[in-house]
């Protein structure tokens, strides 16, 4: 955003990854790469015929689809070639004028791409080994054939959903956590047609994706974290001051919504955890879990309280049943002592009087919370 400052356009993006995230690969590079706000952001409207810009080319090689070591600096240029007159326009102001990055004289609002032919090289170009006069869409066809294409995309697509790797600048060096995996989804996009939703799918039923080893093999985003406390807790409004106030808890955690550190993105994995961030992400979680009015909250104290024994919740017990609900939570042994240790000094919950049942409520409160301050309430 700060460098695009146009939230129409960022918003218009992310319902792009919506309709075509899923489908093909080929379908989706050329919308990226048609996309206003990516045109912005990544100076294309500044790659010209004669004048390239190669910024677009070389993320869209490294970051977007291949990984780095899978093409040349040549290559970088010549797809730089085939992106000249890629750009944008305002409709109500078709001047060749609009080709720079100006709000004059109707604003940012109204962006929308447009294909300028006096500004694109139609020259032959020799880009990874074939040559042609190739424009962006022949570009994408030749990326999405190579083999490296789909090993990198599926590689996101692990670490996203099944397990973290390492930071992205390691994967030319270190092998993949699961390269059977990587394999499998692989195979899945060449047998259809670059199809992401059946690499997806492949992913989704296979053995790897529901072992053991897998099952909170990732810390959670910030922005995972949040959504899903708000969530849990229920009782939220959209469009209100808290989730301005959610927003803001993604940054404090380190993820400034729309405004990635880099092109590269956030790596996630052990990058969420510091202790300044793990601090927030505590704060958060306690005192979102912490307002017993929340109607999620309610509910979850409740089912608490019902799974309660002759009358009383043991320390042991109301554990369980907490851990359970904000998972269900594998603690480790550690853990759940330290959690049975502060539960004991409360002792066996009562729930024989209307008293006895408020100081439970409390009690159960503050056990959601401290679930949730937890290593394990962390991983996904």
């Amino acid at each position: 955003y700060p460098k695009v400052v146009n939230g129409k356009v960022l918003i218009e993006q992310i319902g792009m990854f919506r309709r075509h995230g899923t489908g093909s690969l080929r379908t989706l590079l050329t919308e990226l790469s048609r996309d206003p706000a990516m045109i912005g952001w990544l100076d294309n409207l500044d790659n010209h015929k004669g004048a390239i810009n190669e910024n677009y080319g070389r993320e869209l090689l490294e970051l977007f689809s291949m990984g780095v070591g899978n093409y040349t600096e040549d290559d970088i240029k010549e797809c730089a070639r085939a992106f000249t007159g890629w750009t944008v326009v305002n409709p109500a102001y078709m001047s060749i004028k609009m080709r720079n990055n100006t709000a004059r004289p109707y604003g940012y609002m109204s962006w929308q791409f447009h294909m300028d032919e006096r500004d694109h090289d139609g020259g032959a170009k020799t880009f990874l080994g074939e040559t042609g006069e190739f424009n962006g869409e022949d570009v994408v066809e030749i990326i999405c054939r190579q083999d490296s294409t789909p090993r990198f995309i599926a590689r996101h697509l692990y670490h996203f959903f099944v397990a973290d790797e390492v930071p992205v600048p390691q994967w030319p060096y270190t092998e993949p956590r699961d390269p059977d995996a990587i394999e499998s989804m692989t195979q899945a996009y060449l047998d259809s047609g670059y199809d992401i939703s059946a690499m997806l799918r492949t992913m989704f039923v296979s053995d790897f994706f529901k072992s053991d080893s897998a099952r909170f093999a990732r810390i959670k985003s910030p922005a995972e974290l949040v959504v899903g406390v708000l969530r849990t807790a229920g009782g939220l409004d959209v469009s209100s001051n808290e989730t301005s106030e959610a927003a803001k808890v993604c940054s404090y955690m380190g993820q400034d919504l729309l405004n990635p550190p880099s092109v590269e993105g956030w790596q996630g994995g052990d990058e969420w955890i510091s202790t300044g961030a793990y601090v927030e992400r505590v704060n958060f979680a306690g005192k979102v879990l912490g307002d017993a009015e929340r109607p999620g909250v309610r509910r979850l104290v409740d089912v608490v309280k019902n799974s309660a024994r002759d009358g009383a919740l043991s320390p042991g017990r109301l554990v369980d049943a907490c851990l359970e609900l904000l998972g269900p939570i594998p603690a480790s042994d550690s853990t759940r002592c330290g959690l049975v240790e502060r539960a004991e000094t409360w002792g066996d919950l009562s729930l024989a009087t209307d008293g006895d049942a408020a100081d439970a409520e409390t009690s159960i409160v503050a056990m959601l919370q401290l679930v949730a301050s937890t290593q394990e309430f962390q991983l996904a």
